[in-house]
């Protein structure tokens, strides 16, 4: 993804080792390009490691088995839509696949007393479902109150996080001034969330260190500085990495050695607030304008310095808008519709795509969280969804269309001999049976799911 602005090029890609190489040889070739991994996909990698975390894990594999049971039987999903959930689905499909785990776990919380209520009702009591294993393991799990207290200290851990993710995908404004202020921020709360306990936020804080070098690029420290609601505010450090990147950014965006001294010497009106930074308007306005137009308008006095503060405050930090187009083409163009026209597959996706701006739009006016494309998005969840054996059936279908195309080939093998004849010979597919294969009966038993295994923070968690 390529944003350019005023002579100032900006490369986001995401953060894999071979993009990393790329961009700092980019860099290295070109003097005013920046290379910056995308902000969305670092924090979807933070939340991909949450999953990592033995409780998180926990909560999520028993919240899939409650959602598999429901949107497998078609009367039991009926019955909890119908009269416990008031039409509202499990479900939540939003920005990422990870993403979308918090949102339909946040989801079942927040069903909490209504699923409690189904699962002790007549109807599912005397139904042939309740009876079975595996209605009797979600039965357990959802009146189990300790898996409900283990949900709300996994979520209350996690929304500062889920927040910044979901502020990005609103669309609502660039989010290069304040991505490191409000990762700062998260990162801080969900430490108050839990009184400053280490043994608590001490997991969440070891995956959001594990990424958290990618928030020092130097494009996000001088956005910080610049942003004026962040430079105002309080609680404002400028810690050492914040200046060095805005010497950085001052540097490598000012080719003129004069103009980069006049810039570096108005840092200090910006700081104290003087001239036009000072005039009650610009004071008013520090976190109603958006930064780049707080620059323009009262930066007039200080124009080296407001001439980098706008190019670096207009960039974004995310190319989850531009990847969205490529995630649509992979999710159209796979395995079972690879055959597919090139214009046809070219319509599937501008209609797919669109169809997403629209919804996105819609709502931005009724203010609602309610998705009109939650179809388009349920490859999001389908672990919420399929259950295992289906997924595998799924996934041997592919495979049999994939050997059926090699046994055609296979079939009619032309071999061609040193002579120079040709010779069509017929080539056999050997067939494996179940007798080919060993299987440890000793590893076949079932796994128990008892209370007894349920053993994280149990006694300082409470509803």
């Amino acid at each position: 993804f390529f944003f350019f602005f005023w002579g100032f090029l900006q490369v986001i890609t995401q953060n894999t080792p071979s993009y990393k190489t790329a961009g700092k040889m980019l860099e290295d070739k070109r003097r005013n390009l920046f290379w910056t991994p995308c902000a969305t996909y670092c924090i979807d990698q933070m939340l991909e490691d949450f999953l990592k975390i033995r409780c998180v894990g926990e909560c999520m594999e028993r919240g899939q088995k409650i959602t598999k049971l429901v949107y497998n039987q078609n009367w039991l999903l009926n019955l909890m839509k119908n009269e416990f959930t008031q039409g509202q689905e499990l479900l939540r499909p939003t920005v990422t696949r990870s993403a979308s785990s918090f949102t339909t776990l946040r989801s079942l919380l927040d069903h909490k007393t209504g699923l409690r209520r189904m699962f002790q009702s007549i109807k599912w009591i005397s139904s042939r479902c309740s009876k079975t294993g595996e209605g009797k393991e979600v039965e357990k799990i959802v009146l189990n109150a300790t898996f409900w207290k283990k949900v709300q200290f996994v979520m209350k851990s996690v929304d500062p996080v889920m927040e910044v993710l979901q502020k990005f995908d609103s669309g609502g404004s660039l989010s290069m001034p304040s991505i490191y202020y409000d990762m700062y921020r998260a990162k801080l709360a969900i430490k108050s969330i839990h009184g400053d306990d280490a043994r608590k936020y001490g997991p969440f804080w070891n995956v959001i260190d594990n990424h958290w070098n990618v928030f020092y690029h130097p494009l996000y420290m001088a956005a910080h500085f610049l942003n004026p609601s962040c430079r105002y505010h309080s609680d404002f450090v400028a810690h050492t990495e914040v200046v060095r990147g805005l010497n950085e950014c001052i540097v490598r965006l000012e080719p003129d050695n004069a103009r980069r001294i006049s810039a570096s010497m108005q840092i200090s009106d910006y700081n104290s607030a003087k001239a036009d930074f000072g005039t009650e308007l610009a004071i008013s306005t520090r976190t109603e304008l958006d930064p780049a137009a707080w620059w323009q308008q009262h930066g007039i006095s200080c124009l080296e310095l407001q001439r980098i503060a706008v190019r670096i405050l207009s960039q974004t930090c995310s190319s989850f808008a531009c990847e969205h187009d490529w995630s649509l083409f992979d999710q159209i163009y796979n395995q079972r519709h690879n055959r597919l026209a090139q214009k046809r597959m070219n319509d599937l996706v501008y209609v797919h795509y669109n169809l997403r701006l629209r919804e996105r739009q819609l709502r931005k006016k009724s203010n609602s969280s309610i998705s009109l494309d939650s179809v388009l998005l349920e490859r999001l969840l389908d672990d919420w969804i399929v259950e295992e054996e289906k997924k595998a059936l799924l996934e041997d279908e592919e495979i049999h269309c994939n050997e059926m195309e090699q046994v055609e080939t296979y079939e009619n093998a032309m071999i061609d001999y040193e002579d120079g004849s040709i010779e069509t010979r017929k080539v056999s597919v050997e067939e494996v049976t179940l007798g080919d294969v060993n299987v440890n009966a000793a590893n076949a038993g079932v796994d128990s799911d008892d209370d007894a295994d349920i053993n994280f923070f149990e006694d300082e968690m409470s509803d």
